[in-house]
């Protein structure tokens, strides 16, 4: 199995991956440094600020809150939009999407919101394939599109099944969940916790673009184990689990804190929840190294 969890020691870092300021888009209605009050108070270890085409300096954020850390970056907005984060963002601030992503070795890159109106009418199969190169991952929850007021404008928050066609199609994509905050109302709806050894941006960078994270609306991870071909997942409160396969087929689902599946012949597993205190979305666990050689080949 390629399993991102696999030998998992450190610590478990709370965070959003997008996120805006009202002083540089136009969209955001809040000022940057009552943002970064705002990740301080729910707990938060990394906030990362993408405004849209605009590399934010956050040294004041620094400054003012030592104990976390603040990751640079931007919304690459001129068409269809993506993240790119990481302390040199703005080296790919001014290139065209496909070419950023040629040049993004060192950032998280990550699909914005695919499907927000669930039409399939925005981020499409065939539009990733022509990227030339796979990103890191997609937004698999976005907590701005699940506010009420977007809502009743037919907007949804959920993209794992955009995220499931990728992963059918052989796209070797992590799933991440961010708030994306413009308003007050955005804060606190999904964060992604990330192991690292180290709370460092490089640790954080590093460890999200390798899949050690999870998507979480409230639900956590307590423990994951993965040996034999055999699966087993513990999460801090009763829910609904899910283990879902490709072309997004439930495979298994029970309710409880303990989950186990035996994998068979799937080219991947990923493990959902959903209860009382919220949602977790596990990183899918693929088959093994020929199909990861075999997803790298038909997204490069």
């Amino acid at each position: 199995m390629i399993n991102p969890y696999r030998d998992i020691s450190g610590e478990w870092v709370r965070g959003s991956f997008h996120g805006h300021s009202d002083e540089y888009s136009t969209c955001g209605s809040v000022p940057l440094l009552t943002g970064a009050d705002q990740y301080q108070q729910v707990g938060a270890g990394f906030m990362a600020v993408t405004d849209h085409n605009h590399v934010t300096d956050l040294t004041e954020c620094r400054t003012l809150y030592p104990h976390m850390i603040f990751l640079p970056g931007f919304e690459h907005s001129h068409g269809h939009d993506m993240l790119f984060i990481g302390e040199n963002a703005g080296a790919v601030l001014d290139l065209s999407i496909d070419r950023a992503l040629a040049a993004a070795d060192a950032l998280l890159t990550v699909v914005c919101h695919p499907d927000p109106r669930g039409d399939g009418s925005y981020w499409t199969l065939d539009l990733l394939r022509e990227l030339g190169r796979s990103p890191d991952g997609i937004e698999i929850f976005n907590g701005h599109y699940g506010v009420e007021r977007l809502r009743k404008l037919g907007c949804r928050p959920c993209f794992t099944h955009f995220w499931d066609a990728a992963l059918t199609e052989g796209f070797h994509v992590w799933g991440y969940a961010n708030d994306d905050f413009h308003d007050p109302a955005d804060f606190n709806n999904a964060y992604n916790m990330v192991n690292v050894d180290n709370l460092t941006a490089e640790a954080l960078i590093d460890a999200a673009k390798c899949g050690r994270c999870y998507g979480s609306t409230g639900l956590h991870l307590v423990a994951f184990h993965g040996k034999n071909g055999t699966i087993t997942i513990e999460v801090d409160a009763d829910c609904e689990g899910r283990f879902v396969g490709p072309g997004g087929h439930v495979l298994a689902t029970s309710r409880g804190h303990y989950f186990t599946y035996s994998l068979c012949d799937e080219a991947y597993v990923r493990f959902e929840g959903s209860g009382k205190t919220g949602r977790i979305f596990l990183q899918p666990i693929f088959a093994g190294a020929e199909r990861h050689q075999t997803n790298i080949e038909k997204t490069s």
